[in-house]
């Protein structure tokens, strides 16, 4: 794990070509961005809690990322092959307290819910691996973790990489415990894509969509109708030949009314060169050998990555 103050980061426009992370943070070899968080400080929140492609999980005191090393911190351990290579990867983060709810959904439809308290999932250091979140059929992974916050009224938002997508209240899913198989969460038929994304959302938030193309499709949640939580979705979005829809994100900011009068959604903004990224996929334990640098300890929100 990487932390960079916001101010640091070169301002460009929307559609600006950017500068190469590598010129902001010490990568080790082989390290890819994962998952972006943006936070004020280090007391927003009591944990922050990962998950893997295998589906391990992790809560961690958020306090212990709280450090200066340029060169990164170790933030999960990773399961590793008879190669000695990382046979497991980074697939979320998120900042959760311990009466929140965690979601787990599998790339072949399936999901699990259960609570973030110390009797689920207890609190672990930095380099330990975590324990298994959610169980798995044979061809089936984690795709994504979400944390529910504070009230259920809230929806999951799944979409596939054909451009369909189904919203269902989150009180559908009912708690569980870790380490199960889950329930379905979406009816996948053919025809319909695989799925490609999975967030919680409220009914006045906004989505974007990232195609394979580079462009951005951003359209408001309550345009796709609540429905039942085994139902196949609709069209959310309809990619160009030879065009797919490779994530989705939740939009952090939330237009004025006024704004809103308008158009009731942005479509395909050109985002070639954007980056939607977050906490470092390979999260190697070199990246925390490497030199402390002189940390800079003026105001301004940090960014983990």
């Amino acid at each position: 794990m990487y932390r960079l103050k916001a101010y640091e980061l070169p301002e460009g426009s929307r559609d600006s070509k950017g500068q190469h992370v590598a010129n902001l943070l010490q990568f080790g070899p082989d390290e890819t961005i994962q998952t972006v968080l943006s936070i004020p400080n280090y007391e927003v929140a009591k944990y922050l809690v990962l998950a893997t492609r295998s589906g391990k999980v992790k809560k961690t005191a958020l306090a212990e990322y709280d450090s200066p090393r340029q060169g990164g911190l170790i933030a999960v351990r990773l399961m590793t092959g008879e190669n000695g290579e990382n046979a497991d990867e980074l697939i979320g983060a998120a900042l959760c307290n311990a009466e929140d709810d965690i979601i787990l959904v599998s790339k072949l439809g399936m999901s699990l819910k259960f609570q973030a308290n110390d009797e689920q999932l207890r609190p672990m250091g930095r380099q330990t691996a975590g324990v298994q979140g959610m169980k798995f059929r044979e061809g089936d992974e984690l795709l994504a973790m979400d944390v529910v916050w504070g009230d259920s009224d809230k929806d999951l938002f799944v979409v596939t990489n054909e451009g369909f997508a189904k919203r269902t209240a989150i009180s559908e899913y009912r708690l569980q415990g870790r380490n199960g198989f889950g329930v379905k969460a979406v009816q996948l038929a053919e025809g319909r894509g695989s799925l490609v994304g999975a967030v919680i959302v409220e009914e006045d938030d906004q989505i974007m969509a990232i195609m394979k193309s580079g462009k951005v499709i951003r359209s408001n949640v309550d345009e796709v109708k609540r429905t039942g939580r085994t139902t196949q979705g609709v069209t959310f979005a309809k990619p160009d030949k030879n065009d797919e829809i490779i994530s989705i994100a939740r939009n952090e900011e939330k237009d004025d009314e006024s704004a809103e009068s308008g158009e009731s959604a942005e479509k395909t903004e050109s985002a070639e060169h954007g980056t939607n990224a977050t906490v470092n996929e390979g999260a190697s334990a070199s990246s925390e050998a490497a030199t402390e640098a002189n940390a800079g300890n003026g105001d301004g929100e940090n960014v983990e990555a």
